[in-house]
């Protein structure tokens, strides 16, 4: 019951969204994702499910932006007081904990949205597996990159692939392959 257009991105970085764009849903991919997965249909279909999921449960950036803003406005009267309270650096501490805090709903959006997505894969008849696939490339693509995983807006590759593992071994009776 989610329908969505399709839309292809040209940028070096691979990647995949979805938005809303004057009233209509529409899932987006880097012809760079494609390059590099783009042959693996397991992992165009746990990703296409995963962007539908976030169409599907309201994941839209309209309440991604209020919980940023809201959040924003929480740092700052937090920073304030920690200052008058004399805690140093008292600003900084507050944004930064308020970001993780407000980070971390988006992390629980991401893994209801690879669950979805998993399951509606496998549904069609796709292997779970693709999500792992797709989470090796994310690993390659940071593999120099400094990862702060608390201010991350989502989950970890190796949780994401132990998702896929979990469904593979329910549909499959197997897990993923290394």
């Amino acid at each position: 019951g989610v329908r969505a257009e399709l839309g292809l991105v040209d940028t070096d970085i691979a990647n995949a969204f979805a938005f809303q764009h004057q009233g209509r849903s529409v899932i987006a991919i880097s012809l760079s994702w494609l390059n590099q997965l783009g042959h693996d249909t397991d992992a165009l279909a746990t990703t296409i499910g995963h962007e539908l999921a976030h169409l599907h449960l309201g994941h839209s950036g309209a309440a991604r932006k209020e919980r940023e803003e809201a959040a924003k406005g929480a740092s700052q009267v937090l920073g304030t007081i920690l200052n008058l309270a004399g805690v140093p650096m008292g600003g900084t501490i507050a944004n930064i904990g308020v970001i993780a805090f407000a980070r971390s709903f988006t992390r629980d959006e991401e893994r209801a949205a690879d669950d979805y997505g998993i399951k509606w894969a496998v549904a069609g008849g796709y292997d779970p597996c693709g999500r792992v696939s797709t989470m090796k490339m994310y690993q390659r693509m940071r593999a120099n990159a400094i990862d702060i995983p608390f201010l991350s807006t989502h989950p970890g590759a190796a949780e994401r692939s132990d998702t896929a593992n979990e469904a593979s071994l329910k549909s499959k009776g197997r897990p993923c392959s290394d």
